[in-house]
């Protein structure tokens, strides 16, 4: 018996004290700070579901080595293989392009996507070519761009290419970073860091 009547104790609510009402005395209980625990104990696993699931949408982009070096920082955001096609999209974000580094076929004019997904204005440059073209927050554009026969084309954001928003094309047959070795193009760039 003594045994039922503490197990009833465990199950009650936690009484914090009586008060009095028009029914007389009433126990208080401390429902707020249980419900609020609940509430915070949910909204911290929402915000952790939500972390674990993010990712980048592109479906062929890798995080492989570097293609080819580059001066200065780089923020590596993949590589991508083109392969035949001639189409590309390209992210312009805070500090970086996604992909960073794309495989192309030597002497392939491709048409690029550029999207300015960053709460600031970048440009996708490329020296070679005397392309520039600027994207405001949110703006989209698009560019072509014909490559080499040989050999690598950097592009940078001339606002932010000393924090790493720089990336590169590789028009090489083969790559040593393919073979399993460090890359060895190296692309070069006339232009300035463009504080």
């Amino acid at each position: 018996m003594k045994l039922t009547s503490a197990l009833n104790r465990i199950h009650r609510p936690a009484v914090v004290k009586n008060v009095k009402t028009s029914r007389g005395m009433e126990p208080v209980r401390k429902i707020r700070v249980i419900t609020a625990g609940k509430v915070l104990a949910l909204a911290a696993a929402m915000a952790l579901l939500a972390v674990s699931c993010g990712g980048d949408d592109s479906d062929s982009t890798s995080t492989e080595p570097p293609l080819v070096s580059l001066a200065g920082s780089v923020s590596n955001h993949g590589t991508k293989d083109l392969g035949t096609a001639t189409k590309l999209e390209v992210e312009l974000d805070d500090l970086y392009f996604s992909p960073t580094f794309i495989k192309a076929k030597p002497g392939t004019q491709v048409e690029i996507s550029l999207k300015n997904e960053g709460d600031v204005k970048h440009t996708f440059t490329i020296d070679e070519t005397s392309t520039n073209v600027e994207l405001d927050k949110g703006q989209k554009s698009s560019v072509k761009v014909t490559l080499p026969a040989s050999g690598a084309v950097a592009f940078y954001c001339s606002f932010h290419r000393g924090s790493g928003m720089q990336g590169a094309f590789s028009v090489s047959a083969t790559t040593a970073a393919a073979s399993g070795g460090t890359p060895t193009t190296v692309a070069s760039s006339s232009g300035g860091y463009g504080y």
